[in-house]
């Protein structure tokens, strides 16, 4: 038998929403009625551009002035957890053209495009040129009022979204979770998108800030009798081991100019 999402059974009850995640609990119930197929919505092809001259593959010898590409295999990651299909699209040089090219391909491939370095203000950095170029409505913004990645771009071109993150390996990770989760999650008609992990825990130390900014601090976590202690992990966003060290990101309001010691803070969970 094969039950469409959100369909009526014969007594009129409905089992499932159209844009439910399947739990083992439902799969149990649709088996109990004897549904033993069900229609699901294919998981969105998220293709992945790495750029900038200075990046090669991961298993290279760095010469000077090189980086790895690990921003690629990070974020295929969390489009996994996302419930996406990640396509790496590769390395693309700074050159326009070659990244005009790489850009329509991908996003004629896929269903979401994201392109990570390239969107900090220097000659170099196309990443908004070629956004506008794919198509309207192009880029629809242009930074965001976080910490890190502020100069996130988050565009749209044939009814696909379209994401340009920053090169900092920290940057592109919370800003992927910011926009590029619920990206997907819309991509796959959730009716009730999936909660990230939240707890609140007592910070242990002083925390700056800016007001006017949102910052994410990655952190640490440690269960007391008292509930959770909250550690900050500090480092620039170009170190992936902030993260490799912490359990999730600790969020400091917009309208705050910094935490205290002692103050309960919401970290996200990875």
């Amino acid at each position: 038998n094969v039950l469409q999402v959100g369909e009526d059974v014969a007594a009129q009850e409905r089992i499932l929403p159209a844009g439910h995640i399947l739990r083992p609990q439902d799969l149990g119930g649709l088996l109990a009625l004897g549904m033993t197929e069900v229609a699901v919505i294919r998981r969105p092809r998220v293709v992945i551009l790495a750029t900038g001259d200075e990046v090669i593959a991961p298993h290279k010898e760095t010469g000077p002035g090189q980086i790895r590409d690990i921003n690629s295999y990070t974020v295929a990651g969390q489009v996994i957890a996302a419930g996406g299909q990640p396509l790496l699209g590769g390395i693309i040089a700074d050159n326009l053209a070659a990244l005009q090219e790489a850009a329509q391909k991908g996003l004629a491939e896929g269903d979401m495009l994201v392109m990570s370095a390239g969107s900090s203000v220097s000659f170099r950095d196309m990443t908004a040129q070629v956004i506008a170029d794919l198509g309207q409505p192009g880029v629809l913004f242009h930074g965001v009022a976080t910490r890190p990645g502020k100069p996130t771009i988050g565009g749209a071109a044939g009814g696909k979204p379209v994401l340009g993150l920053p090169g900092n390996p920290v940057s592109a990770m919370v800003q992927f979770d910011m926009l590029g989760r619920p990206s997907i999650q819309r991509l796959l008609g959730l009716s009730r998108p999936a909660q990230q992990g939240l707890v609140w825990a007592t910070l242990t130390t002083n925390v700056a800030s800016q007001s006017g900014r949102e910052d994410y601090v990655p952190a640490r976590l440690e269960k007391t009798a008292d509930g959770y202690q909250a550690t900050p992990v500090f480092g620039k966003s170009n170190l992936i081991y902030t993260l490799v060290n912490a359990d999730g990101l600790m969020k400091i309001p917009l309208d705050k100019g910094g935490v205290l010691a002692g103050e309960l803070v919401e970290v996200r969970l990875f």
